[in-house]
């Protein structure tokens, strides 16, 4: 198996793991053994179990942010249409992915880490600014209300990801509704 073959079951196990167990109870010995490398071969990937952690929330976050560019990219001159595609694409990923979906509420969850902090951050961050633009554009065509504040409204659209994931774990059936998204924005 190439190293980069190697690298991706490393990280998708240990995801489940995280996702299965919780940061602190998953040791190196179980994070490896899921992966079924031995507890060396993750420290030649890996420094260490937060690198390793926080390599698959940026991993995470990378998936999401791969389904949202094909969406920025079809719908660039529909900004409205595009928040509701992009909220869709969300939707989506948590219900396909739930051990991903339950990492993500474990980084939200923990931000009594500074590092586990900065990694939530620069992923809202980034989505908030995306979200921003697109707001600003859906107002600019007369899509959205003039008085939406812009900076409050993408907030409350990215919380939204995170009512999903609460919604995706609590079982509500409202998520499975087709025009679940069409209802929100």
């Amino acid at each position: 198996m190439n190293k980069e073959n190697r690298y991706n079951e490393i990280i998708l196990s240990s995801i489940d793991v995280f996702a299965r167990t919780n940061y602190e109870k998953a040791t190196t010995a179980l994070l490896a053994r899921e992966a079924g490398v031995a507890e060396g071969t993750l420290y030649k990937y890996f420094p260490s179990k937060k690198e390793l952690f926080l390599e698959c929330s940026r991993y995470i976050n990378k998936q999401m942010i791969s389904g949202y560019e094909a969406v920025y990219k079809e719908y660039r001159d529909q900004p409205l249409e595009m928040l509701k595609r992009v909220a869709q694409s969300y939707l989506d990923f948590v219900k396909a992915n739930p051990s991903m979906r339950k990492f993500l509420a474990f980084v939200l969850n923990n931000t009594f880490d500074d590092d586990f902090l900065a990694e939530l951050k620069h992923f809202v961050d980034l989505n908030r600014a995306a979200t921003e633009s697109m707001i600003l554009r859906a107002k600019e065509k007369g899509e959205l209300r003039s008085n939406i504040d812009i900076h409050i409204g993408a907030w409350f659209f990215v919380g939204g990801y995170l009512t999903l994931i609460m919604m995706a774990e609590m079982g509500d059936e409202a998520i499975n509704d087709p025009d679940f998204i069409e209802r929100f924005v």
